[in-house]
């Protein structure tokens, strides 16, 4: 079968030999039609990082990424019933794999979903992501009129600003913070209040300029309720991590910092105002099962446009290229389609 191999930082090949994979007890064999590059890949192509966790080794050596995809099943492994032959599903693998045309996925709800009417197999390809970001709003438990600033506003990011709005939210500020300005731009159109480029300044003077200051005996802050942190840390970019900022961001008593982002190493941080402010700092990992099919429903009510976040489409045999354009600044999400 056709597949993307990776092979070391900056370094990913195309094969047409591999070994087609075969669907186990509680599996089924998903034919792919498009599977998204994802931020975590991308990790891993700059330096290897979280590499055990994202490909899946077939039997000739070759390493495949990619765990966010949709297509067809192809077969069904023993033990498996509710499910057919040809069903369209969005799949999710957690270990790679997704990048290829045939991938073996368990059957379970966090891993495999149908996808309805209406909804584009490219589109569906986002679903994990969406997911993510829904989670992540759940998480924040947001009240109306609160202030909000997104770190980080690639497919993830972007997707909690959609979760916000598609959830009827009614905050009163969505603060996109990012370095390029293509991306800003999309947070602005898909339902941002105020974009702050890091390149332009301190971010923390920027967004206290729209949301005022508080200056306490607990510290000073930007009256900021909650914080995503969908960028973590990426050790060549200059200046603070963001969660170094969103402690100085977030407000006293009440504050949210919610963190996605991965880590590309250790980092310096002062921590001071986990302290002084006492803010709820949290993780998000994943999405429950039920927003899998949310994500999904979301996208055929058109609540949501997935389909404007997908900035570029390449064949399995351009996967070099693929990844060169999505570590591009105005890129947000390159579909591989196979």
């Amino acid at each position: 079968m056709k597949c993307a191999d990776y092979i070391q930082p900056s370094k990913i090949a195309f094969r047409n030999d591999a070994t087609d994979p075969v669907a186990a007890e509680g599996e089924v064999l998903v034919r792919v039609s498009a599977c998204g590059i994802c931020g975590s890949d991308l990790h891993m192509f700059r330096n290897d990082s979280y590499r055990d966790h994202l490909v899946r080794h077939t039997p000739d050596g070759y390493s495949v990424p990619g765990h966010e995809f949709a297509g067809t099943i192809a077969a069904l492994g023993e033990g498996v019933s509710g499910w057919s032959v040809g069903e369209r599903v969005v799949g999710v693998t957690g270990m790679g794999g997704g990048m290829a045309e045939l991938v073996a996925v368990p059957v379970n709800p966090f891993q495999l979903v149908r996808i309805p009417d209406g909804v584009s197999d490219a589109e569906a390809a986002t679903t994990e992501p969406m997911a993510d970001g829904l989670q992540m709003v759940r998480k924040a438990e947001l009240s109306a009129g609160e202030a909000v600033v997104v770190f980080g506003v690639g497919i993830i990011g972007l997707g909690v600003i959609q979760a916000i709005r598609a959830r009827g939210i009614d905050v009163a500020a969505i603060i996109a913070v990012d370095v390029h300005k293509a991306r800003l731009d999309k947070a602005l159109e898909i339902g941002a209040t105020h974009a702050v480029s890091a390149m332009d300044g301190d971010v923390f003077d920027q967004v206290s300029a729209i949301t005022g200051i508080e200056d306490g005996y607990r510290g000073r802050s930007a009256r900021i309720d909650a914080v995503f942190d969908c960028a973590g840390y990426i050790a060549h970019m200059k200046g603070p991590p963001p969660l170094e900022t969103a402690l100085k961001l977030v407000s006293s008593r009440g504050g949210r910092i919610i963190c996605f982002g991965g880590f590309e190493g250790a980092m310096t941080i002062d921590l001071g105002p986990i302290i002084q402010k006492e803010p709820v700092i949290m993780g998000s990992n994943g999405y429950a099962a039920e927003e899998l099919v949310e994500a999904l429903d979301l996208m055929q009510r058109g609540a949501i446009d997935r389909r404007c976040l997908i900035t570029e489409s390449c064949m399995i045999e351009q996967i070099s290229e693929a990844f060169s354009i999505q570590m591009q600044a105005d890129q947000v999400k390159v579909m591989v389609k196979i």
